[in-house]
């Protein structure tokens, strides 16, 4: 016990020693001096360089309020700048005198590896990333200056395990993340790229552009994966059984996935959806009508006359029928039921309901509206109005909707009847049985109002007996 509070003491005086003879001494305390000098007077040199800058672009006021937070940046960056010029001139003071100068000479190669990180920054879009960006840099650069940076990546390169014959550490983990974030972020803008030429290009389909801009983005996010792992020594085949039964696991657990998955690579292969298309198709919710999108490798995004954006698996577009209403043509005809009664002139109702669509602009005059008997009802003579448009990504049901206002319209001006439905209810009695008929009721005839003749006054006769 006496001797390690022996040892002790002597460490702590070794200690005191060498803060007395390296730390505590005249030299240093002029190279701070000098240095919180140089910060001051750089600090008011940049205030006037600022002000002469703003005192010159004051005719162009307009340019300086839309590049201003430009020019903070750049005043953040001349405050360093500056101060290491002056500390890097005071150096030269120094050694023409023979004095140590290890300190200042530290501080302006620090203030200047600060200056070129912080402009280096401004042009990284992303505050974020910005902020990341300098902290790392700043402290890699502050650790190779002071000469700290090997013996700080072997200390943290001796923390970490094996996994068989893979040994992973802090160091390499930490090497990885950092590559696969370059790699990921090269990749990004390598495939915006690219997807940019082949959007440019009018020889290839939509679909086809959809597709080929996919696979361009998963090979690259891929191929980052691959060469970060390799770039910190990681051997891939270590991986290959862990990966093998990992698969498995997967492949059972995600197989609507795979399946969306496969089913969205066909619709793009086979170009029978495209985004545009008009489309009908049965979901478990029941009809969806809208035009697509956007094609997904997993989903396809759908918006519907409501506005309401519906993601469908593709699945669905693989399993379920599907009606394109612009696959090969815009051209959809549609067909309106109508009925009327049996007592109604047939074929000039059929001639009104052709022309309840000569007023519709969406309405195509070729191939020209035609109407049709298509059968005998219970209650009604069914007719059929048969019309074509071009435009189904624009609705069918608001184009219906105004040739039946019209038709309704005329059938009213005409005196054509829309019959109501007609039954026969037997009641079975003990006695005979009474057959009861309920049919429409007939229009009541008008009859013409009854002009009373006026009531003429007679004198009455004075001699007539009775009350007056």
């Amino acid at each position: 016990m006496p001797d390690q509070f022996t040892s002790a003491l002597m460490e702590m005086s070794n200690i005191t020693d060498y803060i007395q003879n390296n730390i505590l001494t005249l030299n240093i305390a002029i190279q701070i001096a000098i240095i919180f000098t140089a910060l001051a007077f750089s600090y008011l040199l940049r205030k006037i360089i600022v002000r002469a800058v703003y005192k010159l672009g004051r005719n162009h006021i307009q340019k300086i309020v839309k590049y201003q937070s430009q020019i903070s940046e750049l005043k953040a960056v001349l405050l360093p700048l500056l101060t290491s010029a002056i500390l890097w001139a005071t150096k030269y003071v120094f050694v023409d005198q023979g004095l140590e100068h290890q300190l200042i000479r530290i501080i302006s190669i620090l203030l200047m590896a600060w200056a070129i990180i912080r402009f280096i920054s401004i042009f990284i879009a992303s505050p974020r990333y910005s902020r990341i960006f300098e902290a790392v840099s700043w402290t890699t650069a502050a650790l190779a200056i002071l000469g700290w940076l090997t013996p700080f990546l072997n200390g943290v390169d001796s923390i970490g395990f094996a996994i068989g014959e893979v040994r992973l550490s802090v160091l390499s983990v930490t090497k990885a993340a950092i590559l696969l974030t370059l790699f990921f972020w090269a990749a990004h803008h390598l495939n915006l790229a690219l997807q940019n030429q082949i959007n440019k290009s009018t020889k290839l389909s939509s679909s086809l552009r959809v597709l080929l801009g996919k696979l361009i983005q998963f090979t690259l996010t891929g191929l980052a994966i691959l060469l970060a792992l390799s770039a910190v020594g990681i051997d891939l085949t270590a991986f290959a059984v862990f990966t093998g039964a990992l698969g498995v696991g997967i492949g059972f657990g995600l197989q609507k996935i795979i399946s969306n998955f496969i089913s969205g690579i066909i619709l793009l292969m086979d170009k029978s959806l495209k985004p545009g298309d008009v489309i009908e198709v049965e979901t478990g919710s029941g009809v969806t009508y809208g035009w697509i999108e956007k094609l997904g490798l997993r989903y396809t995004s759908v918006t519907t006359r409501d506005g309401t954006e519906t993601l469908i698996p593709n699945e669905t577009f693989i399993t379920n029928p599907v009606t394109n209403w612009s696959f090969s043509n815009s051209r959809v005809r549609r067909k309106l039921p109508i009925g009327v009664a049996y007592d109604t002139d047939v074929e000039k109702a059929m001639q009104l309901c052709i022309e309840a669509t000569v007023d519709i602009d969406r309405v195509l005059k070729q191939p020209a509206p035609v109407c049709q008997l298509r059968d005998f009802g219970d209650s009604s003579v069914n007719l059929e109005l048969r019309f074509w448009i071009e435009d189904p990504a624009d609705g069918i049901k608001n184009v219906e909707s105004a040739i039946n206002l019209n038709i309704w319209k005329l059938f009213r001006a005409n005196d054509i009847e829309i019959p109501f439905p007609q039954r026969v209810v037997h009641l079975q009695t003990d006695g005979p049985p009474v057959k009861v008929e309920i049919q429409q009721p007939e229009k009541p005839v008008k009859k013409p109002a009854k002009t009373e003749k006026p009531v003429q006054q007679t004198k009455k006769d004075p001699l007539e007996k009775g009350p007056s």
